[in-house]
């Protein structure tokens, strides 16, 4: 009865413990951006394709949420989804655009891309 006891132990603490299940990182594949290059003051139509390839069961329906950083112009991205909306400013030059993907168990991967304006 002691052995029972024990194994049962350890098999709980094995599925109950989430350190033995392992999250993977959200991967980013692709940030597309339409038009680019783009005139001044023009908007860009973004999209940021990512996956997340959890092995376990457990985690397997990850949550995937999108955060949008521009440092010029102006970005909108509505419900943290993989779209967005960036307005170029009045100048032109090259510009870059970054994409955070994180997913329920703070896995986080992030992307960058450069978008003309002429």
């Amino acid at each position: 009865m002691k052995n029972i006891l024990i194994i049962l132990s350890i098999l709980f603490i094995g599925v109950a413990n989430p350190g033995c299940i392992h999250n993977y990182d959200p991967v980013i594949s692709l940030i597309s951006a339409e038009p680019n290059p783009v005139s001044k003051g023009g908007t860009v139509n973004l999209i940021c394709k990512a996956s997340d390839d959890d092995d376990s069961n457990r985690l397997k329906d990850d949550n995937l949420s999108y955060s949008w950083v521009a440092a010029v112009g102006e970005i909108v991205s509505e419900d943290l989804d993989n779209t967005a909306v960036w307005t170029a400013p009045q100048q032109t030059g090259k510009f870059s655009i970054s994409c955070s993907v994180t997913d329920d168990y703070n896995g986080l991967d992030i992307g960058t891309i450069e978008i003309t304006v002429q």
